[in-house]
């Protein structure tokens, strides 16, 4: 039984196209008139209202149908920090990521929040290419000029050239990549006097002060990838060290975060 101030109209509805709280699955696609009754419904998430609101940012106000409550896909998972996205071809509505194997974001796009190296080390985000021994490219993540040498003293974290550490507030669960010794690189924030990449690199990952994984003596005849568990970790640091005093470049490459 609704209210005596309710709304009623009757309207032609694409039912593909509103989430439904609860949902019959179709089988193909149908129009039909139906009766929306508009109650001036309010949605609380975790207790806050939300305002529901389309792509322009006008109010989409929910409704009800023979009893059930229509809401806005939109307004709901961007409540919820979800994209979402409509695919025509298949008339679907996805909430969240719709390709599972595409990474949430790269490490490289994030804000670093500590970076701790010699004097003379530099490092710069990829934003051109780098080329390894073997002639792979790579076109993203991180490249490091290390040429404060601190000796050949393999597995020696204190002596790593490279301290860096990104805020990522238990946002991820794993991240993967490869460490890449590079043989050219050309990107423009550097002059192209690229002098030799390491002959071989070592790489730590910690998690809040945790050693998460180590990768040691990573050398130039191919590139190294790793998958690091990340779950729960509030802030991620990487230590790099290169072992030898004629080669200064290493590189972290694809660094991709997945939730």
């Amino acid at each position: 039984m609704f209210k005596s101030n309710k709304k009623s109209r009757t309207v032609l509805i694409a039912i593909a196209v509103i989430l439904a709280l609860s949902v019959t699955a179709l089988g193909k696609t149908v129009s039909e008139n139906a009766k929306l009754f508009y109650n001036n419904i309010k949605i609380y998430i975790d207790g806050a209202e939300i305002v529901p609101k389309d792509a322009v940012g006008n109010v989409v106000e929910p409704f009800i149908i023979n009893g059930t409550t229509y809401l806005p896909v939109r307004a709901i998972s961007n409540a919820l920090c979800k994209d979402v996205e409509w695919d025509g071809k298949t008339q679907s509505v996805y909430i969240g990521k719709k390709d599972q194997t595409k990474p949430d974001n790269y490490l490289h796009k994030i804000q670093y929040n500590d970076y701790k190296a010699g004097n003379t080390v530099e490092f710069a985000i990829i934003n051109g290419t780098i080329t390894d021994y073997n002639g792979n490219t790579y076109t993203n993540g991180l490249v490091f000029d290390q040429l404060n040498y601190f000796g050949k003293v393999k597995d020696d974290e204190d002596k790593a050239n490279v301290n860096i550490s990104y805020p990522l507030n238990s946002q991820y669960s794993r991240l993967k990549g490869k460490i890449v010794i590079p043989k050219t690189i050309n990107i423009s924030s550097w002059a192209a006097n690229l002098r030799e990449g390491a002959s071989s690199v070592d790489v730590w990952f910690y998690g809040d002060g945790n050693l998460l994984y180590k990768a040691t003596n990573v050398v130039r005849s191919l590139p190294f990838s790793f998958d690091i568990d990340i779950k729960g970790v509030n802030q991620l640091t990487i230590k790099v060290k290169t072992n030898d005093a004629s080669g200064d470049f290493a590189a972290l490459t694809d660094l991709a975060l997945y939730k």
